[in-house]
C-alpha cells in the first residue's frame, strides 16, 4: 500500500479504495472524504501518515442545478426508496426460498447442487453491489417460516457479501464467501429439527450435539470437493480469536478471514433474528455486543467494516431523533457511520408527516440519533398516534 503523510491532506482529501490506519487497520470505506476533524485527532493521537492502494483526490465544490436551492429533491432522488426496497424484498425471499429447497434436497437425496447454488450466489452479489442500503433492511422483511435456519443462513451470506465488497474482494473470491456463507451451517440438517428448534434449555449432551454441526458441515463439503476456503468456515464460524471457541479452539489467525468474517455476519444475523427461546434485539445494542468483543471474540477489522455497511444504527433500524422525532435509518453514511440518513415516521410533535421526508443527521446541523427503539416500541408509537386518546 500507498503510504500517505497526513501533513499533505486536506479535509477535501479523498481515495478512490479503502483507507487504512496501519497493514490491517481500516480507517475509512473508498470514496470516504476526510473531514478535517479525524485529521486533526489523527495527528493528536501521534499518527503521521495513512496507505491505501487507491488513488488520492480532491473534492469538488458542490455546485447545486440551476434553479435548485433546496437539498431535499437531490436526497429523495438519492434514495430511490421503495423502488430499491421492494426489487429487495422480492429478491431476499427467492433467496430464502431457493435456501430452503437447497436444504431440504440435501436432507433428502444427499445432493446439493453446486453449480446452481453459484448462480443464485452472484445473483445475491450483483443485489448487493447495487442497491446494498436496500438489501441491508432485510431486517424489515416479515419472514412466516418456523425453521429460522433458512433464513439466517441467507442473512448471514448478505451481511458476509457487504463486507467481502467493502474489502474489495475479487469477483471469484465474492463467489466462494457467498457459497461458504449460505453453508455455513449446512450440519444443521443433520442434526434433529428438535434439537435446534427448542424453546427449552439444551442438557450438556444435547449442547454436543448441537455444536457437531461444526465439524458435520465441514465433512460434507468436502465430501462434495468444495474448495478449503469454502468448506472452512462450516467448521470454524463458532471459533473465537481467543480460542475460546469450538471445535478446536483455535486463536487468531490460525481461523481463516472467511471464517473470521462469517463468524461476525453469523453472530450479528443471530442476535437481530427473533427466536424461539428468546426476542429479537435491536441492530445498534448488537453492534456494541460485538464491539465489546473485538480483538478478543472477532476480528476488529471484520466489525468495522460491517460498521460502514451498516451505520452504527444498521440500515432499517427505528430511532428517536435528538428534536424528539421518530424515524427508521434507510442510507448508511460511509463518511461517519454515527450520522445516517433517517426517514422521518413521526415528526416532533409526534405527527405522521404530510409528505415523505429524509433526514441527513449531523453533529453541526445539530440533529443526531438519541437511541435506538425496538421494533415493539415502534409499534406502540405509532398505535397511538393512530388511535389517539
Amino acid at each position: 500500500m500507498k503510504q500517505f503523510p497526513l501533513d499533505n491532506l486536506s479535509e477535501n482529501s479523498g481515495f478512490d479504495g479503502p483507507v487504512f490506519l496501519d497493514k490491517e487497520y481500516i480507517l475509512t470505506s473508498p470514496d470516504t472524504f476526510l473531514s478535517g476533524d479525524l485529521i486533526r485527532r489523527l495527528k493528536k493521537w501521534g499518527f503521521s501518515e495513512i496507505f491505501s492502494d487507491g488513488s488520492l483526490r480532491e473534492k469538488e465544490a458542490y455546485q447545486p442545478p440551476e434553479g435548485e436551492t433546496d437539498a431535499k429533491p437531490a436526497l429523495e432522488k438519492d434514495i430511490k426508496d421503495q423502488e430499491h426496497l421492494e426489487k429487495a424484498r422480492k429478491s431476499y425471499y427467492q433467496m430464502i426460498t431457493f435456501t430452503r429447497e437447497l436444504f431440504l434436497v440435501f436432507k433428502a437425496k444427499n445432493l446439493i447442487d453446486l453449480s446452481r447454488l453459484t448462480t443464485q450466489v452472484k445473483e445475491l452479489i450483483q443485489a448487493v453491489k447495487q442497491m446494498r442500503d436496500a438489501v441491508l433492511r432485510f431486517p424489515e422483511f416479515p419472514y412466516p417460516g418456523d425453521n429460522y435456519l433458512f433464513r439466517h443462513s441467507v442473512d448471514t451470506a448478505i451481511l458476509s457479501l457487504a463486507v467481502g465488497d467493502m474489502m474489495k474482494f475479487p469477483p471469484h473470491r465474492l463467489i466462494e464467501l457467498g457459497n461458504a456463507a449460505l453453508l455455513h451451517d449446512i450440519g444443521m440438517i443433520k442434526i434433529p429439527e428438535s434439537m435446534y428448534l427448542t424453546d427449552s434449555p439444551l442438557d450438556e449432551k444435547q449442547t454436543k450435539m448441537v455444536r457437531a454441526h461444526t465439524i458435520l458441515g465441514y465433512r460434507i463439503l468436502k465430501g462434495f470437493s468444495v474448495s478449503e476456503d469454502m468448506a472452512r468456515p462450516a467448521l470454524e464460524h463458532h471459533e473465537r480469536l481467543d480460542g475460546s471457541g469450538y471445535p478446536n479452539g483455535l486463536q487468531g489467525d490460525k481461523i481463516s478471514l472467511f471464517s473470521r468474517i462469517i463468524a461476525v455476519a453469523c453472530s450479528y444475523a443471530a442476535m437481530i433474528s427473533q427466536r424461539r427461546f428468546r426476542s429479537a434485539r435491536d441492530g445498534h445494542s448488537a453492534l456494541l455486543d460485538l464491539l465489546k468483543q473485538r480483538g478478543s471474540g472477532y476480528d476488529e477489522r471484520v466489525i468495522r467494516t460491517l460498521i460502514y455497511c451498516l451505520s452504527v444504527y444498521p440500515l432499517g433500524t427505528p430511532v428517536r431523533l435528538s428534536n424528539q422525532a421518530v424515524g427508521r435509518v434507510v442510507k448508511s453514511n460511509a463518511e461517519n457511520p454515527r450520522f445516517p440518513l433517517v426517514q422521518i415516521l413521526l415528526d416532533e410533535a409526534g405527527k405522521v408527516p404530510e409528505e415523505q421526508t429524509v433526514l441527513q443527521t449531523s453533529e453541526s446541523g445539530g440533529i443526531t440519533i438519541e437511541q435506538g427503539l425496538t421494533a415493539q416500541e415502534l409499534e406502540s408509537l405509532t398505535r397511538e398516534q393512530a388511535n389517539p386518546s
